[in-house]
């Protein structure tokens, strides 16, 4: 059974000013480089893309461009007719779909602030399974994590939250359990009516995603 996606009353608080930053979008960049707003902290920043577009599309768009989707996503993330994690150019990209361009940019944004929260302080995840997607860490940013889930063909870069495996702390990290929690997910781009959100380019993982930066490119390509 599912659990339904919570959040603690910081969060929403978080989450309102950043829908009061992410309007100042279409006026301009914010430092974060064109058409970028910055999010998080300056200890851990990310990049939010608002992309206006009236095409609707389909997970066999992402299909299209290079995205191969791997399973849903355990929450609930209400309005979506699909919610899943999978792989595009090596690194993992989570895909929310809605109706419309308006559920995405509201349903869509609360949903991506809550799947790239970091707590203060150490910029990991916050406590409970608020957070579908997981990356175990060392001090120096590197190291996969299995996930705990049954699945035993292979190590996943990032934990899959399991209902069925009791409160889903029993994350295993490599040689051992998991004491390093991040979100597997920093920027995210809301692109018409679907939200992808993306892991870091590079091990640490508050760097900068190409994937998250290019997929105007990809979906849209200049005539």
């Amino acid at each position: 059974m599912n659990r339904m996606l919570k959040m603690s009353r910081i969060q929403i608080l978080l989450i309102s000013a950043f829908l009061l930053a992410i309007a100042a979008v279409a006026c301009g960049s914010d430092g974060g480089g064109e058409g970028v707003a910055m999010g998080g902290t300056d200890d851990w920043p990310k990049r939010i893309r608002t992309i206006e577009s009236t095409t609707v599309f389909t997970e066999a768009d992402m299909k299209a461009v290079g995205w191969k989707g791997q399973r849903d996503f355990i929450l609930e993330y209400p309005g979506t007719s699909l919610a899943k994690w999978g792989y595009m150019n090596q690194k993992e990209v989570g895909l929310l779909i809605y109706a419309t361009a308006e559920d995405a940019k509201s349903l869509g944004v609360t949903a991506a602030e809550g799947q790239t929260f970091r707590r203060e302080g150490d910029g990991q995840a916050p406590d409970g399974n608020l957070i579908d997607r997981i990356s175990c860490r060392d001090a120096a940013g590197a190291s996969a994590v299995k996930a705990n889930t049954g699945f035993t063909a292979k190590s996943f870069s990032a934990s899959y939250i399991d209902p069925e495996i009791g409160e889903s702390d029993d994350i295993q990290g490599v040689g051992g359990a998991c004491s390093n929690r991040f979100p597997t997910y920093n920027d995210y781009t809301v692109i018409g009516n679907i939200v992808i959100m993306c892991e870091s380019d590079d091990r640490n993982l508050t760097e900068p995603s190409t994937n998250c930066a290019k997929i105007e490119e990809w979906l849209i390509p200049a005539e």
